[in-house]
């Protein structure tokens, strides 16, 4: 009679393997286009072709993807002014543009020279006075003093506000009043994760500073990685004092359901991918950067959930359908906050012990989505196969604990 039992946790690996692996051949097509190149590589052709802009560049600081293409941020050290340069996958023609510190000193020249220097049309020109100088926009080009400075970047016209954060913003309170209103016993385990995974982010800053707007013209670097490391760091603090304060609380989620949702991120992430996640994967240290924010933001969403739960309880037996229903809404109009939208409604939709571990495998499986479905240099690729299979392997032995755990009870060995 022992056959069975020790079969079971093996059908758990083997349904959370299948599903992992089913997940990455479900038909999906991203909105975004990947990235062919690294931001180092773009980097390297803007210094290539574009050697020389009338100034030094200083050292590279950062990078965002925009439409297609990488826009790479250079600054000396002390600061005074700030190139930034798209750089297209493809052949296409590269966008530049400098900004200056409106305290560096320059010349005033008047329209008529300023439309020599830049052979603008006879349209009509935007003088801004500054402290020392005067610059000139006239059209698409643009004047900091007498020095050619380019003109505007492209932006991602996808990017705009979206009403799913104030409605996450608005869960997050209501879960925190819930687990505040009615307590549980605590999970040691789940204020571990938070923490240590809060700790880990910490010498990752300065790396994660490229991914930040934290750079300014007439601002010196370090001030505005310190100015960023900073505030992170209150952030961090107040994540880790959080999962004090509203802890998750004791529950063993089943692996079966762990492995449909983390299969579940991950075709959310390739549905809908999150382009500042591929920024993060253009780190050196990638890997550590992308297992910590998973966990910190799956806890999240499991205080999200938690809110969803409790407000949904007056429908009584309604409830899945609700879920279900939302779910649906999530795919249809959620956008890139699809899969921690599924990561708060799976939360949900579970019993109040699983709710954190369901959360933790969605966001897991949308980080490692978004990653596989935007990025497509080796290295990249490389660290979210890592990823997916340190989820998949903590799954397994999630579905082998049983074997081996014995009889105690759960909350005496968390709380």
């Amino acid at each position: 009679m022992a056959a069975p039992a020790r079969l079971t946790p093996l059908l758990v690996v083997a349904a959370a393997i299948g599903l992992a692996a089913a997940a990455l051949w479900v038909p999906a097509r991203s909105p975004i286009p990947p990235a062919a190149q690294p931001p180092e590589a773009a980097a390297e052709r803007a210094e290539r072709e574009l050697p020389s802009l009338g100034l030094p560049w200083g050292k590279v600081r950062g990078w965002e993807r925009v439409n297609g293409g990488w826009t790479v941020t250079w600054q000396p050290a002390h600061g005074m002014w700030l190139v930034r340069v798209w750089v297209p996958d493809g052949p296409g023609e590269m966008s530049w543009r400098i900004d200056a510190a409106s305290w560096l000193p320059g010349v005033r020249l008047s329209r008529r020279a300023a439309r020599a220097l830049t052979e603008g049309d006879e349209g009509v020109g935007q003088a801004r006075e500054r402290l020392g100088r005067r610059d000139w926009l006239l059209g698409d080009a643009r004047l900091v003093g007498a020095l050619p400075a380019g003109g505007e970047l492209p932006t991602d016209p996808r990017r705009r506000p979206s009403p799913a954060g104030a409605v996450l913003a608005g869960l997050l309170l209501a879960g925190a009043a819930a687990r505040h209103l009615v307590p549980g016993v605590p999970s040691r385990r789940w204020r571990q994760a938070v923490s240590w995974s809060a700790v880990a982010l910490v010498p990752l800053l300065p790396q994660l500073s490229a991914v930040a707007p934290a750079f300014r013209a007439g601002v010196r670097p370090w001030v505005g990685e310190l100015a960023f490391g900073g505030a992170a760091i209150l952030l961090l603090g107040a994540l880790v004092f959080g999962a004090q304060r509203f802890a998750a609380v004791v529950g063993r989620p089943l692996a079966g359901w762990l492995a449909v949702g983390l299969a579940a991120g991950v075709v959310a992430g390739r549905l809908q991918p999150a382009p500042w996640l591929l920024g993060v994967a253009a780190l050196p240290l990638r890997l550590p950067a992308l297992m910590a924010l998973a966990v910190l933001l799956g806890w999240l969403m499991g205080l999200a959930g938690d809110g969803l739960r409790e407000l949904a309880r007056p429908v009584g037996r309604a409830r899945p359908a609700v879920f279900a229903a939302l779910g649906v809404a999530a795919v249809a109009f959620a956008g890139p906050w699809l899969g921690v939208a599924l990561a708060v409604v799976a939360a949900a939709a579970v019993e109040r012990g699983s709710g954190t571990g369901m959360a933790v495998a969605g966001v897991w499986g949308w980080v490692f989505g978004s990653v596989w479905a935007l990025a497509e240099w080796e290295p990249a690729l490389r660290d979210a196969l890592a990823l997916l299979l340190v989820g998949v392997g903590t799954l397994a032995a999630a579905g082998l604990a049983p074997r081996t755990a014995g009889a105690s009870s759960p909350a005496i060995e968390e709380s």
